[in-house]
């Protein structure tokens, strides 16, 4: 149930009130078109709403951080007139309709952002610099206005005087009134004044004390309040629902699809869950505030599901290819999930000779073995993880970097022959990793 608008503060006048409700951050009600967000930030940075409501409208349809950043103001900003925002509302389990709208919005606009991820990430720079011009708009709105109050009238105290009644003024006196504030028999008359000074009421002598009449009609007895009607609570059953949503999901895409897509599906049907949970709510029952944050998680985990590598597998593997000549050696490998060995130590390359070959694996570890008189050029590409090389033996100056790791790598490094080997051919290897480690060691072929 949503609370009634406050009318303000006891005792505030509607010159005051006014001027809160202009510098209070909140959403209009009469400039509302949705949710009253646009409404409600023009009328605090002194701004048209139209310069607002346009770009909000055009991000939304293009990469969706404008119906994310809609919701989550119609979440936090209460509405005016009101203490309690829809966000505290939603985590004290009260889903009501605008709560559930700005969920809905957030969500949708999470699914447009992620399909623009996929295809180009110029949409997000694009939406973050419309948002940076808006407020910068809004902070040298603000400022100029501040500028100029000194030389222009209050526009908050201009409405004000435009809109307010006419202010409420005290019932006139018929005489004098002195503070009787005694009721001591010994002392009858005033607490202070003159003793000639007549009494308001008539047949009441100067300076005697006399109680007033109490006029007011007895205090009705407050009536009982109605028993309330215990409300229905569903939100760990919706819980287990999602669970079992999820599990399921998860089971029937494993095999045969990569990990990504299956933890998609399986997220995407415990999400449904919960939205469905929380829109049966707004009319019957009621869920508590660790439906709306296990949604949310929920939500989070499915955009990181979605931004797994494809190639990462469900199923553990342990290839092994052995190359014992350059005719043998293939062009390219590729493993899912598991723990690959590319041994090279067979090729015998001549001086000048090259072979190319590449490694793509979605998560695990790949090493490759080489031999130590050939020239290494590693092209490793790593989304989540390292690269190590080991040498031969340990020799007083490491060269090349050896290692390196982190999130989004890309480096090319060159790695000579041994020393003391005659100068072989050259191995160029391309090595793509989605999450795990890539390895790179010079084993003689004897003790490969």
């Amino acid at each position: 149930m949503s609370d009634a608008p406050t009318g303000g503060m006891a005792g505030e006048s509607t010159t005051a009130r006014v001027r809160r409700e202009w510098t209070q951050l909140t959403r209009s009600r009469r400039h509302k078109v949705v949710g009253g967000v646009c409404g409600g930030l023009a009328r605090h940075y002194r701004l048209d709403p139209v310069i607002l409501r346009v770009p909000l409208v055009v991000l939304s349809v293009v990469g969706g951080l404008g119906l994310i950043a809609y919701g989550l103001a119609w979440l936090l900003i209460p509405f005016e007139r009101e203490e309690e925002n829809e966000g505290r509302r939603l985590l004290s389990g009260r889903v009501e309709g605008p709560g559930l709208t700005a969920l809905l919005l957030i969500v949708a606009g999470c699914g447009l952002l992620l399909a623009s991820l996929a295809d180009t990430g110029g949409i997000v720079w694009f939406s973050l610099l419309v948002f940076a011009s808006m407020a910068g708009a809004a902070h040298w709105a603000r400022r100029g206005e501040q500028r100029g109050a000194g030389h222009a009238a209050d526009p908050v105290a201009a409405q004000a005087a435009a809109e307010a009644p006419p202010e409420a003024a005290a019932p006139p006196t018929a005489g004098p009134s002195w503070w009787r504030g005694t009721t001591d028999p010994q002392r009858p008359g005033y607490l202070w004044g003159p003793a000639e000074a007549a009494d308001a009421r008539p047949g009441v002598a100067a300076g005697v004390w006399a109680p007033r009449e109490n006029t007011a009609p007895p205090a009705a007895e407050p009536a009982a309040e109605p028993a309330r009607a215990r409300e229905f609570r569903f939100g760990g059953l919706v819980a287990l629902l999602a669970s079992l949503a999820f599990l399921t999901g998860t089971a029937l895409a494993w095999e045969g699809e990569p990990l990504g897509t299956a933890l998609v599906v399986g997220l995407t049907a415990a999400l449904v869950v919960y939205g469905l949970g929380l829109a049966v709510s707004a009319f019957v029952g009621r869920v508590g505030g660790g439906t709306v944050v296990m949604a949310g998680l929920t939500a989070v985990l499915l955009a990181g599901a979605s931004a797994l590598p494809d190639n990462i597998a469900t199923g553990w593997t342990e290839p092994v290819w052995r190359v014992e000549s350059a005719d043998a050696l293939r062009p390219a490998y590729s493993m899912g999930t598991g723990d690959a060995r590319l041994n090279l130590t067979g090729l015998d390359l001549a001086a000048g000779e090259r072979v190319t070959t590449s490694v793509d694996a979605g998560a695990g570890q790949v090493t490759v073995l080489v031999p130590p008189d050939v020239t290494v050029e590693v092209h490793a590409e790593i989304d989540v993880g390292a690269f190590s090389y080991d040498p031969l033996t340990t020799v007083d100056d490491p060269g090349p970097v050896r290692s390196f790791g982190g999130v989004s790598q890309e480096r090319t490094i060159t790695y000579g022959p041994q020393d003391g080997d005659t100068a072989g051919g050259t191995v160029e290897l391309w090595l793509d990793m989605g999450i795990g480690h890539l390895a790179v060691r010079r084993v003689a072929e004897g003790a490969a």
